[in-house]
């Protein structure tokens, strides 16, 4: 399984679908209140659809980092008890099971490890495997750090403590920026509704008010400019977010 790419599900595609659907319906009625428009706006849904399979891809990996934060303290601690390195990913699959769920990320990717030492292969291969796959940078640094130890021949127990405590103290600040940002995010999402609150407050107590807005070249022009001031706007300060969320 490559985490860098998304796959949608049958449920997933027209979700999406009609999410965009209901935002091309709103835009297309206080911008222009007109059909054409929304049917041109219905034209843009392979850019959304795209959009969504990339944040799908990308809460998909933060889980998986998640999950591998837990699957190193496991690891860890089977080291501690004297097992070797091969009895210590099967017992923290085991773990990860419980944990997570044996159809979690987690539990299939160390399924696979164990599976592959059962054939003979070695667990750099089976690491390097997982970690190209997972792009993840964290896990790409253990995989890393653990074949330089098995070449070498250093403390195994050592460098699984060594990359548990920094990879543990990476993912509990970034578990941490994203927990300050949920509140942002959420004050973004309402004000982004506001400017649309105004419009249905005017229009409902000022009835006819912007009708000169609409079905004319003129008031066209001005709503198309306010429909892209808006739209730069909002996915400016998207990118900002997510932006932040990913340092």
């Amino acid at each position: 399984m490559n985490y860098g790419k998304y796959t949608f599900r049958i449920g997933e595609w027209a979700l999406y679908f009609v999410m965009w659907a209901g935002i091309s319906g709103l835009f297309a009625y206080f911008f222009y209140r007109s059909l054409p428009a929304f049917a041109v706006m219905l034209l843009f849904s392979p850019l959304f659809l795209s959009y969504m399979k990339q944040k799908c891809a990308k809460n998909r990996r933060w889980k998986l980092k998640m999950q591998f934060a837990d699957a190193l303290l496991g690891l860890s601690t089977a080291l501690q008890s004297g097992n070797s390195i091969e009895n210590s990913f099967r017992k923290t699959k085991e773990e990860m099971e419980k944990l997570h769920g044996k159809n979690s990320d987690i539990a299939k990717e160390l399924g696979i490890i164990t599976k592959g030492l059962d054939n003979n292969l070695t667990i750099e291969e089976l690491l390097n495997d997982f970690a190209k796959r997972s792009h993840v940078e964290e896990i790409e640094d253990f995989a890393d750090l653990f074949a330089m130890g098995k070449r070498s021949g250093g403390n195994l127990r050592q460098v699984m403590e060594s990359c548990l405590e920094t990879i543990s103290e990476s993912v509990e600040m970034q578990r941490q920026l994203r927990i300050n940002l949920s509140s942002k995010q959420l004050e973004f999402q309402i004000m982004g509704f506001v400017p649309f609150g105004i419009l249905v407050y005017i229009g409902t107590t000022s009835a006819g008010f912007f009708d000169s807005l609409y079905h004319n070249l003129s008031g066209i022009l001005v709503m198309s400019g306010c429909f892209i001031t808006y739209l730069s706007a909002y996915l400016w300060g998207m990118r900002i977010i997510e932006g932040i969320s990913e340092t």
